[in-house]
């Protein structure tokens, strides 16, 4: 009887982890096919909207000017854009390297003190006076037609209320963490999401909202999720422009990503909280679907890896295939882990980037729903460099 129980639990996790990773795309591409959902190209417009582009900034020295100089480069109308650096209270040379600027469509705004990527969003509130705003980061660097093409396609439809760009990784040693692979992926998924009905997550890095919909939002909030729940639950949709991107370097090591992500997931789970009705299926019924299998089932995989690791554990005692799953689950959690240690010291071991970032993002997504149980969450940000 016990056995019967563990069994059941053991392919109903990977049942789940297949249908989270893999089914759901399956049925999304389906459903695309079937409806005839095709990828909408962007089309020219006779007159483009103003946009003011915000840029929270801590300790950016390195970046900003690269910044700065790829938005003058931007393919869109000089005199309908600009950009407005938000100084979250920097320590380094920033608010210097943007003050150069100041006379090319570029203004610093200082925030004291230090209270993060939401907080600065607030903070500019009353310096927007465009029809739409754009969000980026600023390490995250513009390709010249990225602007452009995120507002044809925001202007193409009224029911579109925010479209979101793509962000590529670029690697400068050759050693990567996963999360090159990991962005890929997700890149596929938005796709799929928005050619089907819309996107559940705007990439934070370049996204592109009506003004009237850029709101006051809470300090300890992940911004870009929040902003796309809110978009949704009134009724708009999000669209994902593959030809828009902003290039950023990859980090190596995935113990650089950690506490990200453990921040970001702690602060959807908030941002869920906030929003309940995008879950209700009697409201939005594609939109809870896909949230809870894109989003919902990712922050809460460590249920089914440690229930196959554990069920997988006491069968192998009268089971040749359950003993090499068990082994194979720990070999792997073991060679993760023992990659991210390593990674510490800036050393890698060979073809373990991948396995360490498995281990990273299920101590990300345990962690954070411990957070999220105790009510702990985050405002402030720190650069992967810090």
């Amino acid at each position: 009887m016990m056995n019967t129980i563990l069994a059941t639990l053991f392919w109903l996790s990977v049942f789940y982890l297949a249908y989270h990773l893999f089914l759901y795309g399956i049925l999304i591409w389906i459903l695309n096919k079937l409806l005839g959902r095709k990828d909408t190209s962007p089309k020219a417009l006779k007159d483009y909207p103003s946009i003011t582009i915000l840029c929270p900034a801590f300790n950016e020295e390195r970046d900003i000017e690269a910044k700065i100089k790829s938005f003058l480069a931007l393919d869109y109308p000089a005199d309908k854009i600009r950009m407005l650096v938000i100084s979250d209270d920097s320590t380094d040379g920033t608010n210097e390297i943007v003050n150069r600027y100041v006379d090319q469509r570029v203004s610093l705004l200082i925030q004291k003190p230090r209270r993060g990527k939401q907080a600065a969003h607030n903070l500019a509130l009353p310096h927007i006076d465009s029809d739409l705003v754009l969000s980026t980061d600023a390490t995250a660097i513009f390709e010249s037609g990225s602007v452009k093409h995120l507002t044809e396609i925001l202007m193409s439809s009224p029911q579109i209320g925010m479209v979101s760009g793509r962000l590529k990784l670029t690697t400068s040693g050759g050693k990567q963490s996963g999360e090159g692979l990991y962005i890929r992926y997700e890149s596929f998924l938005r796709d799929l999401d928005s050619r089907y009905h819309s996107v559940l997550v705007s990439v934070g890095a370049l996204f592109l909202i009506r003004r009237e919909l850029f709101t006051e939002i809470a300090e300890d909030s992940a911004d870009d999720f929040e902003r796309t729940l809110y978009v949704l639950d009134k009724g708009y949709k999000v669209k994902f422009v593959k030809d828009a991107a902003v290039v950023e370097e990859e980090t190596e090591c995935a113990t650089e990503e950690l506490a990200r992500k453990v921040r970001i997931i702690t602060q959807e789970w908030y941002c869920v909280r906030r929003h309940p009705g995008v879950l209700d299926p009697f409201k939005h019924t594609q939109i809870s679907w896909m949230l809870f299998s894109h989003k919902v089932m990712r922050w809460l995989f460590f249920i089914p890896v440690i229930l196959i690791w554990a069920s997988s554990a006491i069968l192998s005692i009268n089971s040749f295939f359950y003993m090499i799953v068990f082994i194979l689950l720990t070999t792997g959690l073991i060679l993760g882990s023992l990659e991210l240690r390593a990674q510490k010291a800036r050393k890698h071991i060979p073809l373990m980037g991948l396995p360490a970032y498995f281990v990273a993002m299920l101590l990300a997504s345990i962690l954070a729903f411990a957070n999220f149980l105790k009510g702990k969450n985050f405002g402030v940000w720190n650069t992967a460099r810090d």
